[in-house]
């Protein structure tokens, strides 16, 4: 699995625990990955959204067979305020795992990312549970115009 270490490109799709107009909205995802010894570490940069950031962060994760589990940190949350579309950033420390299968030969990966509920109670803050759908794909640098020199590169 070494030889996949390198660029990915693909999405996620916002699911159940997010209300129209954002439920089934897609937000791209530019990844770089390193595959060793069971381990995956790397990082992506997720296109600004509603409720995605637009910001580089880590993630860590391990692939056994053809199922695959990434973890990815993030140190504050868009939160969406009372009049239900406009969006406040809030320094909370919080995680997304992405669960899924992995294709081989396909050099492609997919599953369900989920966020568990999480109080905070320093900044009175709760976070919803949240789930939704996400792809990946093994991609040259660059396929698409995504400028990776944000991801420090």
């Amino acid at each position: 699995m070494e030889e996949l270490s390198g660029y990915w490109e693909g999405y996620f799709i916002y699911g159940l625990g997010f209300d129209l107009p954002f439920f089934g909205e897609r937000v791209r995802l530019f990844t770089e990955m390193e595959f060793k010894d069971g381990i995956i570490t790397g990082h992506h940069t997720e296109e600004k959204g509603p409720f995605s950031t637009g910001r580089t962060v880590n993630f860590t994760g391990f692939w056994e067979q053809n199922l695959i589990s990434l973890t990815v940190s993030y140190t504050s949350n868009d939160v969406i305020l009372e009049d239900g579309f406009s969006t406040e950033e809030i320094e909370h420390d919080f995680e997304i795992v992405y669960n899924g299968s992995f294709d081989y030969k396909k050099k492609a990966m997919n599953g369900i990312w989920f966020m568990q509920n999480e109080m905070d109670r320093n900044i009175d803050l709760e976070i919803p549970p949240a789930e939704g759908l996400w792809v990946l794909k093994k991609v040259k640098k660059p396929v698409s115009d995504f400028d990776y020199s944000l991801l420090g590169l």
